[in-house]
């Protein structure tokens, strides 16, 4: 190549560099002045987060308008004598305050979300420097009641926990606000409605506190879901904490133990292994099953709670037998049985919308001991959550149809708009309708008679599965003295509408599952099938509540009268009262409150204890 040629396919390059530069740098001009383009400035103005409601439009979370002090340290001549005139009155320390107004700064924080009363206080002051800025301060009115849905938001308005973190941005409006700034000056974002009944959800909490401190506990968790349409009606935690003053508690206190934690379900397990073999070895049915008190499997020994003598797998189930299951199981491989747990939904989230949801612990078959598949039949080598558990079991209920737990309704747009409706998910049949009604039948004898006597209703027809668990240590093998027990329901057995389970970790007394969880679930379930209007044979309810017209709502001051209510009435509004002083309640009978103590109208003190009684006249 000559000197020559070089020389011009330089020139030629270098052109071919210097057009696209220009084209590019045109092109660059173009778009920064266009008038298509309009890229909005940093929104500052305050936001009013939406409001998160329960199903029946009761308010669970709020914000209300709080002035906030800040200063420009420049414009504070004297910050010794300011700080003086302003520490008792936000209850600071001087030197703090000191240290504050003197920064080589033009704003700092002084003190966040003043009450009205000491707001006019700092503004009559009418001191340099200092300034008022509009805020929303987060409120839960309720309290404790559902703060382990709710969650918190922090000092920043930001959501850190619960719903609130979930659903920050249609909280918030970052996901619906638009580009143009409007002319309000503030921003006024979305709601939410959740598929929680704040009296179900009350009811569900205050039940779980009485098992967790009669069973001397360490905390315990309750769901309770609708079985057509895997709406979570309640999620119990105990203990609670105020989300009003969240720093107070500390992590631990703060987890969701329904949907974080994971622990050893024990017997319940002994429902999906049913399900396996009905499934995978049908003629498993028309054998008998002898239990002498233990069984040795692959190197390793494993008790029973008695001597059963001979069983069929309805007995096995009823009598909640260790020895008669693993000897059933040997008729089912381990990946049949795998599959049917992963089927059940075991090993994975659920899919609803609680963040920070585990996905418990199922290991692949591939991995699995020869002691694996035997010990997974009593609910030991595998983790489930409560909510897992809830929804295999609402599954069975369901005709076999396995219905994905859901915990928001709606989403409302600041105008009462709704943006968007979340409806039931299905993963389709998990089960045959056979198999499905078959264990159903197993498990209503369990509380027939079996070890899940105590789960059992005077208007209503149980079939639930009692569960104990010893629990395990990170070193490897079990505790000795430490235990979690389970008690999954549903109900009615004919026609299911709910399905409740209840879990007490650690408890000292009643330390099995038809002691100390059955019991729990029987309390739930006799406040939350009347309040949903469910009929029975023995109790007729009523039509929902949500019909008719709302009683008058108590003052905390004085006694209802509850003359002439109905039993879900009666229910609510004591519900209703307990939101605003406590006091406990006895009822006896059926029907409509002809007698009550004290008298209406009366004094009501702290800790009143009301008594009515009903009859169907």
């Amino acid at each position: 190549m000559n000197q020559q040629v070089f020389t011009r396919r330089v020139y030629i390059a270098g052109g071919l560099v210097a057009l696209i530069a220009f084209v590019f740098v045109f092109r660059l001009g173009d778009l920064h002045f266009s008038p298509r383009i309009q890229i909005s400035p940093q929104d500052d103005r305050p936001v009013r987060r939406g409001l998160i409601r329960d199903r029946m439009g009761d308010i669970l979370a709020l914000s209300i308008e709080r002035e906030s002090l800040f200063a420009n340290p420049m414009e504070v001549a004297r910050p010794v004598e300011t700080a003086a005139a302003l520490a008792d009155l936000i209850d600071l320390p001087r030197d703090v305050l000191v240290e504050r107004l003197s920064r080589p700064k033009r704003f700092v924080w002084i003190k966040r979300r003043l009450d009205d009363e000491t707001a006019a206080k700092v503004r009559k002051l009418s001191l340099k420097g200092l300034h008022l800025r509009k805020e929303y301060q987060r409120v839960y009115p309720n309290g404790p009641l559902a703060s382990n849905i709710t969650g918190f938001v922090g000092i920043d308005n930001r959501g850190l926990e619960g719903m609130e973190y979930k659903f920050d941005d249609i909280l918030t409006g970052k996901r619906e606000r638009p580009f143009d700034r409007d002319e309000a000056d503030v921003i006024r974002a979305s709601s939410i409605t959740l598929t929680i009944d704040r009296v179900i959800q009350y009811q569900a909490e205050r039940e779980l506190e009485w098992g967790v401190r009669r069973a001397d506990g360490r905390q315990g968790a309750a769901v309770v879901m609708e079985v057509k349409t895997g709406r979570i009606l309640a999620l119990a935690k105990y203990p609670p904490f105020d989300p009003n003053n969240y720093s107070a508690y500390t992590d631990e206190n703060r987890k969701n133990f329904s949907i974080v934690d994971s622990f050893e379900p024990g017997s319940t397990l002994k429902v999906i292994a049913m399900a396996a073999l009905l499934e995978f070895a049908p003629s498993a049915q028309n054998e008998l099953y002898s239990c002498d008190g233990k069984i040795d499997i692959a190197d390793a020994t494993i008790k029973c709670t008695g001597e059963h003598g001979k069983l069929n797998l309805d007995g096995i189930i009823k009598n909640s037998c260790n020895v008669g299951i693993i000897q059933a199981m040997k008729h089912v491989s381990k990946d049949q049985y795998h599959q049917m747990l992963a089927r059940m939904g075991f090993g994975k989230p659920t899919g609803s919308d609680f963040p920070g949801e585990t996905e418990g612990i199922l290991y692949p078959s591939a991995d699995w001991s020869g002691l694996s598949k035997y010990s997974m039949s009593i609910g030991q080598e595998i983790s489930v959550s409560s909510l897992q558990l809830t929804a295999a079991f609402a599954a069975i209920a369901n005709r076999g149809v396995y219905v994905v737990p859901s915990i928001i309704e709606k989403i409302e747009r600041e105008n009462g708009t709704v943006s968007q409706n979340f409806f039931a998910r299905t993963k389709g049949p998990v089960l045959s309708e056979e198999v499905a009604a078959r264990l159903l039948k197993m498990m209503r004898g369990v509380v027939d008679g079996g070890t899940g006597a105590k789960g059992a209703l005077a208007a209503y027809e149980v079939a639930g599965k009692t569960g104990t668990s010893q629990k395990s240590m990170k070193r490897g093998g079990y505790y000795s003295d430490r235990y979690t027990v389970v008690f999954a329901g549903i109900v009615p057995y004919q026609d299911p509408e709910l399905c409740i389970t209840v879990v007490i970790d650690e408890p000292v007394n009643y330390a099995s599952g038809g002691e100390g969880a059955a019991p729990v679930f029987t309390r739930i379930a006799s406040r939350a099938l009347p309040l949903l209007g469910v009929k029975s044979k023995q109790l007729q309810a009523e039509e929902p509540l949500a019909s008719r017209p709302s009683q008058k709502q108590p003052d905390g001051k004085r006694v209802p009268d509850f003359r002439g209510m109905l039993l879900s009435e009666s229910l609510r509004t004591l519900a209703q009262l307990q939101l605003i002083v406590p006091v406990s309640y006895t009822l006896t009978g059926t029907g409509r409150v002809y007698k009550q103590s004290p008298e209406p109208g009366s004094a009501l003190k702290p800790n009143q204890a009301i008594t009515l009684q009903l009859n169907d006249r």
